[in-house]
């Protein structure tokens, strides 16, 4: 099985529409836009915040790709 993250809406994470979690899902992002920063360090902490704010943006944007909610919300495209 493979899944496009890039294609995952925000009602299919909030609505658990997938065949990983959403916490699957958050974590990978994290690593993903980390990485792309060279950060290395993992703030669990943080992750859970973060994934908070997306998953709140998420359900007032539910057609937006889950993507472009991280980058709206986070920031983590700059």
């Amino acid at each position: 099985m493979t899944v496009d993250v890039s294609k995952i809406t925000c009602e299919q994470l909030n609505l658990e529409k997938l065949a990983v979690t959403s916490r699957d899902v958050m974590l990978w992002l994290s690593g993903y836009y980390n990485g792309k920063r060279s950060n290395t360090i993992l703030e669990p902490e943080t992750v859970k915040t973060n994934g908070e704010k997306v998953n709140s943006y998420c359900y007032k944007h539910s057609d937006m790709t889950v993507m472009d909610a991280v980058k709206n919300v986070l920031g983590f495209d700059k």
